[in-house]
């Protein structure tokens, strides 16, 4: 039993490694995935590797060619404009779907709560950290209404934008203000605020999001 746990724990360790660097674009894009650099940087064997990669091949996050392994996403601005029209509908939906008891315990929400307090403690300049506090907050905004598939959603879309967000976040100033301000919103209590702010923040990133892949293009040169 000792053994199947340690087993287990050892492929999750993998999956999130592989993960973490599929998300960040770390892998060059459209091209075949070596599992060897991985397994040897990860001190492991290319079995685990291989297991991580048909996992996120299954959630999307690369590509798995017959014959010719795994391929590294390309960014596609039509695929990301879905994740955020996507993220954008289902948390708006599951905001103006609350009932009068469920808002009126918003200013109780823990999760958010813990979120707030972290942005709050120190000044954050790293775009990772805060692209991935914006993931957090979406999905537990997504998380109010209970509903598993919404939630099983709104994490895939956290996933495929996690890249173009810390592309954001060198471009955007106050992205950290802003996520303090949603945080704010909803455990004020100030549903229709947050609705409509939501409503901006996604509009604005579908807006501007040719220039964030034009960035992020000038990165990859």
């Amino acid at each position: 039993m000792g053994s199947d746990v340690a087993k287990e724990t050892a492929g999750d360790r993998v999956y999130y490694a592989v993960k973490a660097s599929a998300i960040a674009y770390e892998f060059r894009q459209g091209r075949r995935i070596y599992m060897e650099p991985i397994a040897e940087k990860l001190g492991v064997s290319t079995t685990p590797v291989r297991e991580a990669l048909n996992r996120l091949a299954a959630e999307g996050l690369v590509i798995k060619a017959p014959r010719k392994g795994f391929i590294a996403l390309t960014l596609n601005a039509d695929k990301l404009l879905g994740h955020y029209e996507l993220t954008k509908l289902l948390l708006m939906h599951e905001l103006e779907a609350l009932d009068a008891n469920a808002r009126r315990r918003l200013p109780q929400y823990e999760p958010i709560a813990n979120i707030l307090f972290k942005l709050n403690r120190s000044q954050i300049s790293n775009a990772g950290t805060l692209a991935g506090y914006t993931g957090l907050i979406f999905r537990e905004l997504a998380s109010l209404g209970r509903n598993r598939h919404v939630i099983r959603s709104v994490d895939r879309a956290n996933d495929h934008l996690y890249y173009i967000r810390t592309i954001e976040c060198t471009h955007f100033q106050d992205v950290r203000t802003q996520l303090i301000g949603l945080c704010e919103l909803l455990l004020g209590g100030h549903c229709e605020e947050l609705l409509k702010t939501l409503e901006r923040y996604h509009d604005t990133r579908m807006e501007l999001l040719p220039d964030m892949l034009e960035l992020a293009r000038s990165r990859s040169r």
